[in-house]
């Protein structure tokens, strides 16, 4: 099988290269930079705005969408626009399916930008019975936000938490992230909607302070009410301080906790 993937040089895209070339998959991976990708048996440069080149899509029979422009309300419409042009474009040269890396934080509850770009494209897919919506929990890794948690846990002996942390989080391990996303590409009969997170939601504070463990420290958790904490987290945004998470990602995660999306098991 040969399988094209956006945002190939992601964290996600990384793992799901190496993961679908150890099942001797050839995977065609697209990135901004284009460059050489572990496990990919091509690589080309791609981004927003572009259509998908020609070479990329020959025999490809399966493709995964993680790609996502991050940069305000003009990243959010093109990440719209350009995923919904670049499915059809494989659709038309006859790629059978097409699995589209959604958010937990997509639904009717979606409060963050990540979240409502997510459910624009889930909508804009409407009707199209070749694609598959795969929503993660947060993905537990040595990269992404949790890797970002651990770096700071590592380096700071108080971490502020959202009212102490009592929110739920899902969670998956990108492992097996990468397990259940390739076995959605053979299913014969794929659910539309795939939620990949494990059945017990664990708390915030529990997922911080298991994350400090394994780098060796044991923070103090400070509560901070969450509006508090989310106006803060903005204005250090609008200095150009780099914190471990967005002001949108902590608006998405306390919308979250409205979610009705139950777990899917594709096995």
């Amino acid at each position: 099988m040969r399988i094209l993937v956006t945002g190939a040089a992601g964290f996600i895209g990384r793992h799901l290269v190496l993961a679908a070339a150890a099942k001797d998959y050839e995977v065609v991976a697209l990135s901004r930079s284009g460059g050489l990708i572990d496990g990919a048996r091509q690589t080309f440069q791609w981004a927003f705005g572009q259509p998908v080149p020609a070479a990329a899509c020959v025999k490809v029979g399966r493709a995964i969408h993680l790609a996502h422009d991050f940069d305000g309300e003009a990243g959010s419409r093109r990440t719209i626009e350009s995923t919904l042009s670049a499915a059809n474009q494989l659709r038309a040269g006859g790629v059978l399916r097409q699995l589209f890396f959604s958010s937990y934080s997509a639904g009717e509850h979606a409060a963050s930008l990540y979240g409502k770009t997510k459910l624009a494209i889930e909508r804009g897919f409407a009707g199209q019975g070749d694609v598959v919506f795969v929503r993660p929990g947060l993905v537990v890794g040595k990269q992404g936000i949790y890797g970002r948690i651990r770096k700071w846990a590592q380096t700071f002996p108080i971490i502020p938490l959202p009212d102490g942390g009592q929110g739920r989080v899902p969670v998956i391990s990108i492992e097996e992230l990468c397990e259940w996303t390739l076995q959605l590409l053979i299913d014969p009969a794929p659910p539309r909607e795939a939620n990949l997170f494990e059945p017990e939601l664990t708390s915030l504070r529990h997922l911080v302070l298991e994350a400090a463990a394994q780098v060796g420290r044991r923070p103090w958790i400070l509560p901070v009410p969450s509006p508090l904490l989310v106006r803060a987290i903005r204005f250090a945004e609008l200095l150009r301080i780099t914190l471990p998470i967005k002001a949108d990602s902590l608006v998405g995660f306390l919308a979250n906790q409205d979610a009705q999306h139950t777990p899917t098991d594709p096995r």
